[in-house]
């Protein structure tokens, strides 16, 4: 029967830490097809533009649904979260719900947005147009799509070779949990060759941990433990006050004694300690402490109304070494036998294994890190050095049988492990694998001395990626054809990306195109590698011919494979984007840069030129701009005194606008006068922009570097005053007449 409780206990106990490893990747592997679930969806929609391409959009939907839903099935016989989870089509269901929720939360965010953005023209009267982020992606993709179209060959080539990269990635790349161990070696000498189990911060031990050691090491190891009794609440100290008894005093009821509690002298017969150290009949055998007694004996197996008095304590109460054996106490409503008398000195510097006392930690003393330590994460501390604590004078502590600290509610602190036999009960020299072999069972904390060396032992589960040296190769390889490909690509569109900068495209909207190309790369071959490599594994697992090759279904695994390839496409993108980009633009300088000023005045042409038939709609849209950036309002700058002039130039009309312009932040104090004039080059009805700035207030090296987010506010406006309706257009014309003649305006809608 002992054998069988042994072998349950080990059985127990290596389930106790395999459990929660096996749970959490189950878990894990649930929560990651929400991951590829995520990839379906772009996944779906490149499909369907790449295959089928439908231009009615009710058949574009269709192909979009019927592709998310052929690929949802063959993962649902593939992925074994839907073998895991009880209802696997409640994971389709919840998705489905969760990525139609967020669908129509953008739809009403969008519209809202539209909404508010036309009562601000409405009010304001400006115009106002952007490229959506989102829309110009789309474009971008939809762009890059048809081109992947054109090149059908080339297309599946490399979406092939990413399948293979990932369907490698995924062979080669495995979690691994195993159980860690934490060696920390102490400095100080092991006073026993052995084991010492207790919890980092001194917090007490279930009754199950001596229980469990007792089955792991029973017959092969001498198992010693220790109790002790301390106040209930924590950072207070405990008083347990105790009398001696004489042929006077025997009568319980009758105390002539006096207790000075505030300085702990004690008058009479009466004392107190403050904690009480629970040992066993068998402590002697490991640690020897017998040897500190005065006189007297130890305790006997069996023995509990018997205790051992530090000789300082026992002077208190008129104990001397002869009276061992013979004198009693009276404590807690029992009655003890003083069976023995230690010496106090020597008790005090004994260290026990974790270079600490055999005494109980002063609870008042290590208040504050004793809280700290209770409230931390086993598993982080796991690796951390051990901590020191003070310990109880022995002067403050009796020593009382184990059991009976247990019988009145003291907690178990400490057990120690010694005398290692073989099983023919032999003496083991090196019981180390022992130690470790049980470590894997537990997550305790021990302390090994051997060989006159500490180390302190501790394990706990950790979880490793492995297998990624072996993908640097494989890796390389794709990642060297992704950027042979998309180089040919850029080379090859030449001159296509001259018309894409012709009709207005930024060099990084021309980039951005390219990048649109490889997120397309990267989502097929990541979900074209993953659904290929599990139907491939499922049919040599069924057929036996997988051999040594294990796939790990895990979310970690599974996606970090997939985040590789996809990371691997993208980078080997950026070099031909970033040329695509620069053959956008050949020339050198690819920003406008400002001239310096002349003191505290900015004079420059504006890099834009305006046909005479706008000039006079456009400056009225910009005097409305400026007007709407008035007192109250919220952006880079507020503007006042805000007027819309013109005059004659040789015969041609020359328009002004004038304002004065605080610019943000603005405690900086930044103000100035902006005067934006337009005159007439004489050639083609042509107007050139002049800019003038007066700095008002504000340091000069504040106001030339702010200024360069004022004047970009002021470049995008003639950005959006090309992408304004031609009716509007006249309307601001006919408006900027009825201004410069004085007459009463309506703003217009």
């Amino acid at each position: 029967y002992e054998g069988f409780i042994a072998a349950s206990r080990q059985a127990w106990g290596l389930e106790a830490r395999g459990y929660p490893e096996v749970m959490s990747t189950a878990n894990d592997t649930v929560r990651g097809i929400i991951f590829y679930f995520m990839l379906l969806l772009p996944f779906s929609f490149f499909a369907e533009r790449l295959l089928f391409g439908f231009p009615d959009i009710t058949r574009r939907i269709v192909g979009f649904a019927g592709i998310f839903v052929l690929f949802f099935l063959i993962l649902r016989f593939v992925h074994p979260a839907f073998q895991l989870s009880g209802s696997p089509y409640i994971i389709f269901l919840a998705f489905v719900i969760m990525a139609l929720g967020g669908i129509a939360m953008f739809i009403v965010i969008s519209k809202f947005g539209q909404e508010v953005r036309k009562m601000k023209q409405a009010s304001s009267g400006t115009y106002e147009a952007d490229v959506g982020r989102l829309s110009a992606t789309t474009a971008a993709i939809i762009l890059g799509i048809s081109n992947l179209r054109k090149r059908p060959l080339r297309t599946v080539l490399t979406a092939a070779t990413l399948t293979l990269l990932t369907f490698t990635t995924l062979s080669f790349t495995s979690v691994q949990t195993s159980i860690k161990f934490y060696r920390l070696p102490r400095d100080n000498a092991p006073d026993y060759d052995g084991g010492l189990v207790r919890d980092r911060s001194w917090r007490g031990m279930q009754e199950s941990v001596l229980n469990y050691l007792t089955s792991a090491f029973k017959g092969r190891a001498s198992i010693v433990p220790r109790a002790w009794y301390l106040s209930q609440v924590r950072g207070e100290r405990a008083y347990v006050n105790f009398t001696r008894l004489t042929e006077q005093t025997a009568n319980l009821g009758t105390r002539d004694t006096y207790v000075d509690f505030d300085v702990g002298i004690t008058t009479g017969k009466d004392s107190f300690v403050n904690g009480l150290l629970g040992l066993t009949a068998n402590e002697p055998e490991i640690t020897n402490v017998d040897k500190f007694l005065m006189s007297g004996r130890w305790f006997e197996p069996g023995e509990v109304d018997a205790c051992i008095l530090p000789n300082d304590l026992a002077e208190l109460v008129g104990i001397f070494p002869e009276d061992a054996g013979t004198a009693k106490i009276e404590m807690l409503g029992r009655v003890f036998r003083v069976i023995g008398i230690v010496d106090s000195e020597n008790f005090n510097k004994y260290k026990d294994l974790d270079d600490e006392k055999l005494t109980p930690v002063d609870t008042v003393k290590e208040k504050d890190d004793l809280a700290d330590a209770q409230d931390q994460d086993p598993r982080v501390v796991a690796a951390a050095p051990i901590e020191t604590f003070t310990h109880l004078e022995s002067t403050n502590v009796m020593i009382v049988p184990y059991d009976f600290v247990r019988d009145i509610g003291g907690t178990l602190n400490s057990v120690a492990i010694s005398n290692f036999r073989d099983d023919a009960g032999q003496p083991k020299a090196n019981f180390v694998p022992d130690i470790e072999d049980f470590m894997t069972r537990v997550s305790l904390t021990m302390f090994v001395g051997y060989n006159g060396q500490v180390t302190v032992y501790s394990s706990i589960g950790s979880t490793s990626l492995s297998g990624l040296g072996a993908l640097f190769i494989p890796i390389l390889i794709a990642a060297l054809i992704v950027l042979n490909t998309m180089m040919g690509a850029v080379y090859e569109r030449f001159n296509e990306i001259g018309i894409y900068s012709a009709v207005g495209l930024a060099p990084n909207h021309i980039a951005a195109l390219f990048m649109a190309e490889a997120a397309v790369f990267a989502t097929l071959g990541a979900v074209f590698g993953y659904l290929i490599g599990q139907v491939l594994v499922l049919v040599l697992y069924e057929r036996g011919l997988l051999g040594a090759l294990e796939l790990n279904y895990s979310s970690l695994s599974a996606i970090s494979a997939t985040l590789i390839v996809m990371a691997t496409v993208f980078l080997s993108t950026l070099y031909p984007a970033k040329k695509a980009g620069d053959m956008a633009v050949p020339d050198v300088t690819r920003k406008w840069e400002f001239p310096d000023p002349e003191g505290d005045r900015w004079f420059f042409d504006f890099p834009f030129t305006v046909g005479g038939a706008e000039i006079l709609g456009m400056y009225t849209y910009l005097t409305r701009v400026f007007e709407s950036y008035g007192e109250g309002s919220v952006g880079d700058f507020v503007a006042d005194h805000v007027r819309f002039t013109s005059s004659d130039l040789e015969g041609n009309p020359q328009y002004e606008i004038n304002l004065t312009a605080w610019l943000a932040p603005y405690d900086l104090g930044i103000s100035q006068e902006v005067e934006l004039k337009a005159i007439p080059t004489g050639e083609f009805g042509i107007y050139r922009i002049e800019v003038v700035i007066n700095r008002l207030s504000g340091d000069v090296a504040s106001w030339k570097r702010i200024n360069r987010g004022f004047l970009n506010v002021l470049r995008k406006r003639f950005l959006v005053w090309r992408t304004i309706p031609p009716e509007l257009k006249h309307q601001y014309a006919n408006e900027g007449q009825q201004i410069l003649h004085g007459e009463a305006v309506e703003t217009p809608a």
